[in-house]
């Protein structure tokens, strides 16, 4: 039975703080993608320079082209100069995209927008492997969900406060605010600690130490934890052994089983989470709630989609580490695929009927089915891909298959926003929303035939699953494999470690009690 998460406030809070500024990288994030819900609507009433309908489609998709680029490009940063530098370096590079985009208002030309946008999206970028790589690697496995769920929750917080702010500016000054608060986060990320993980890589044991103190409370005994790092770290450099160039890492990524079985499964389940239409509804919620001919205020309808979104993001972050990984994305996904199908069917009857006979009997569909959209994704598909983008991944291959899987995420973002409009016009709007359920389903099963649970394992732990021969095996084994450091407790003085450990016969479930005086 899972103990509140809370129980021990002096160990958990030092992480939450951690992972709750580390995350507001995603925050801004959440910024680049709500930013054209309001931002291009108005964009478009007060235009008083050369645009064409093309360049508004490729205005709201271009961040994710930048995106592609810098969710590959912080690879490096993170392995030389550390996770919390990333994080610095990266609040950077979204202070100047929005302070460009919102000067094209002066400057009166279409390009400052491109460009503005790219290093919005090239930022966003190195966002997602940064921030989720960092958060996991600070976290101890038992609430590592959690913490890795705040993600998700920055990520909801920022699109429904851009959509707050957009009804009320400009498109400009709505960049000029946004473009100002990375100047807080990044003066904040300079009090994070390093991650422990890289600096043992690194070979600065004492600071490593010092990092993880900070973590886990000052009254926590580490030395256990640091051993197991250290150890891990050790049979690491011993496999890698001196060819750890980066071609070797990417014929690895091709060829080796360990290597490919995790990055398959994250590619896949990247791609199913943009096939649920999440950033094309998020991108074009206003025009979604016009097209439908809503009695409501489109603009009003998107504040309180996005309220919605965020407050069961959060909710969700609760049950990740109770519920575990698979039952949450199965469960998400197949009751997201209800209100799509209810979308799909509110534009068929239009379609059939006419826009005002479908509006006089179904009017008050389109806000209901997204509300419920945005409640069921947020359940488990919102946060669920990030979470074991950061558990799965060797460590030796981490920053580089953290940035191909945030990469390809970020193209079928692009891919999907970009191309929603062509959707909508040659598959119909009825077919498009069907488009997305039956994709919703697909990954229902996906997920539960080729997703093992990660919940409550260390990393190291994560790594010796995909060195399975086959997946199958994998998930048997995982799930009869408990958490290396389970407990700490106190008897007659003496603390020891409650492990179990694996066995060849994992039916007969032999257990193994190791007392080892700290």
């Amino acid at each position: 039975m899972n103990k509140p998460w809370i129980k021990n406030p002096s160990k958990v809070l030092p992480q939450l703080m951690v992972a709750v500024w580390a995350t507001w990288g995603y925050f801004s994030m959440g910024t680049v993608r709500g930013w054209s819900s309001p931002g291009i609507p108005s964009l478009n009433r007060t235009l008083d320079f050369e645009m064409s309908s093309s360049d508004f489609q490729w205005i709201s998709s271009f961040p994710m082209l930048g995106a592609m680029l810098g969710s590959l490009f912080i690879n490096k940063p993170m392995q030389y100069y550390g996770r919390k530098n990333a994080l610095i370096g990266h609040y950077l590079i979204f202070i100047g995209g929005f302070l460009i985009t919102g000067f094209t208002y002066f400057g009166k030309h279409k390009s400052m927008l491109y460009v503005g946008r790219f290093l919005m999206g090239f930022a966003a970028g190195c966002t997602t492997p940064a921030a989720q790589i960092y958060v996991s690697e600070c976290a101890s496995p038992r609430i590592r969900g959690r913490m890795g769920s705040l993600t998700a929750s920055s990520l909801a917080l920022g699109v429904w406060l851009t959509y707050i702010i957009g009804s009320f500016v400009d498109w400009h000054v709505l960049s000029w605010i946004l473009g100002c608060l990375p100047i807080l986060f990044m003066g904040g990320s300079f009090l994070l600690p390093e991650s422990p993980v890289w600096l043992i890589s690194k070979g600065r044991h004492q600071e490593a130490q010092r990092s993880l103190q900070v973590l886990r409370g000052k009254g926590t005994n580490i030395e256990a934890e640091i051993e197991r790092i250290k150890e891990h770290q050790e049979r690491v450099a011993i496999k890698s052994g001196q060819d750890d160039t980066v071609m070797q890492q990417f014929r690895d990524v091709l060829t080796s089983g360990p290597v490919v079985k995790p990055l398959a499964i994250s590619l896949s389940i990247m791609l199913f989470q943009q096939t649920t239409g999440i950033n094309a509804i998020v991108f074009y919620t206003v025009s979604i709630f016009q097209t439908a001919g809503s009695s409501m205020d489109g603009t009003y309808a998107t504040i309180i989609v996005g309220a919605v979104q965020l407050i069961f993001t959060v909710a969700s972050g609760f049950l990740v580490d109770r519920c575990g990984r698979r039952m949450l994305y199965i469960v998400s996904a197949i009751t997201t695929s209800i209100p799509l199908t209810a979308m799909g069917t509110f534009f068929y009857f239009q379609h059939q009927w006419g826009d005002q006979e479908a509006t006089d009997y179904f009017g008050w569909l389109p806000l209901v089915s997204l509300m419920v959209f945005f409640i069921t994704y947020s359940g488990g598909i919102s946060n669920v891909p990030f979470i074991i983008m950061g558990e799965m991944f060797p460590l030796r291959y981490r920053s580089l298959l953290g940035g191909i899987s945030s990469s390809f995420h970020l193209f079928c973002t692009f891919v999907v926003v970009r191309f929603f409009p062509d959707m909508l016009r040659e598959m119909g709007k009825d077919g498009t929303f069907y488009f997305f359920a039956g994709c919703t389903l697909l990954s229902a099963i996906f997920v539960y035939f080729l997703l093992p649970e990660t919940k409550g394992k260390t990393l190291e732990e994560m790594e010796q699953l995909f060195s399975s021969n086959n997946l199958s095996e994998s998930r048997k084994r995982i799930n009869c494999l408990d958490d290396v450091i389970a407990m700490e407790i106190s008897l007659n003085g003496t603390v020891v470690l409650l492990g179990r450990s694996e066995t060849n016969d994992c039916d007969t479930e032999e257990l193994q009690l190791s007392v080892n005086k700290l």
